[in-house]
């Protein structure tokens, strides 16, 4: 076997009728012309040696095969352009399979460019695969442009999708991992800019990053206090406020833990992907009013009724779709109705017990 791109296949058995009517199966002539192929180098083989195949078997094959005949040439460029580049000897060998097949101008060029698309955008996306461009992947994917002779506009959107694609992965997976620091946003901007594109391209994901850079620094710097306009004690200091919140009281029967556990990245992850997650029975509406957040408790101010709930007796957070549950030692818990910033207020809160604990 000569050429490793084509494998030799074993002839179909002639049939009983085929052998009284001296007749050959007819598929047997495409399965000669691969042997043929497998077994000589492309540039040895004539047109002669293909019309040998024809006159023993009484056919066209460009009229009975042509889709056959374009897989060998599809089956060999693929292969030339396995490095991303043709060499002289691969001009050659396709020039002969051309005419040793009898292909169209129309066919080939089709093929070149099916094939062509393929193979510059495994190059293209292997090129930006560590996030930037350097000049000689450019060369190599303008050489390739140049000898399969793509459309300056299919090619424009090749890169402009695998940018896209790229950044898009890249993004999901910086989301996947709940850390959006300030070096990274600055990695992610260089990026941007190194591969020329628009990071504005995906709304949901700038503003799932969005949320991850305030994430960010409510986990990592310290908070800042806000005025309070409600009385406090002395030690407190008051770092979120919030209105219209509606708060309720539900008798909670799942297993409590004996101190506080909350998961902090589960808490991330279930308001960057809100989801109905509500398994809360609600027993009793108290009131609706505002929320406040000091460094010792929870705080509500109802129309009708004020409450608060200190730190210590807080044993666990529970993210839901419009708000939190918090349970507490007593059996019965606290569901807060928060329709705006539920999660800064989570994870606010998640971070104030943990300094206490």
């Amino acid at each position: 076997m000569v050429n490793n791109v084509f494998q030799e296949v074993p002839l179909v058995q002639v049939s009983f009728f085929q052998r009284i009517f001296k007749q050959l199966p007819v598929e047997n002539s495409v399965i000669e012309l691969n042997n043929l192929l497998a077994s000589y180098p492309i540039n040895q083989i004539s047109k002669d040696l293909i019309y040998e195949i024809e006159e023993r078997y009484q056919i066209s094959l460009k009229d009975e095969f042509k889709l056959n005949l374009e897989e060998f040439y599809a089956v060999y460029l693929n292969h030339c352009l396995d490095d991303g580049i043709l060499c002289d000897s691969d001009f050659d060998n396709l020039n002969n399979l051309k005419s040793i097949l009898s292909l169209s101008e129309e066919s080939i060029g089709k093929l070149n460019k099916d094939i062509g698309v393929i193979v510059y955008k495994k190059f293209f996306d292997k090129s930006i695969s560590n996030g930037r461009l350097v000049k000689k992947e450019e060369i190599l994917l303008e050489k390739i442009e140049k000898d399969l002779k793509l459309p300056k506009s299919l090619v424009n959107k090749i890169c402009r999708d695998g940018k896209q694609n790229f950044m898009q992965n890249y993004l999901e997976n910086i989301i996947h991992k709940l850390d959006f620091s300030p070096s990274l946003q600055q990695e992610v901007l260089e990026t941007g800019e190194r591969l020329n594109i628009d990071l504005n391209f995906n709304k949901e994901i700038n503003k799932q990053l969005e949320r991850l850079r305030i994430y960010w620094k409510l986990e990592n710097l310290p908070l800042e206090t806000i005025k309070c306009d409600i009385q406090i004690q002395k030690s407190e200091e008051c770092y979120f406020k919030i209105d219209a919140v509606e708060w309720h009281e539900l008798k909670n029967y799942k297993h409590k833990p004996i101190n506080y556990n909350s998961d902090t990245k589960k808490i991330k992850r279930f308001f960057l992907n809100p989801q109905k997650n509500n398994n809360a029975v609600y027993t009793k509406y108290i009131d609706s009013g505002s929320l406040y957040l000091t460094n010792k408790r929870v705080i509500f101010i109802g129309s009708n009724k004020n409450l608060n709930i200190r730190f210590e007796k807080i044993l666990r957070l529970t993210p839901q779709s419009d708000g939190i549950e918090i349970d507490k030692e007593t059996i019965k818990s606290v569901y807060v109705k928060i329709f705006n910033q539920a999660d800064e207020f989570s994870l606010i809160l998640d971070k104030l017990i943990k300094q206490v604990k």
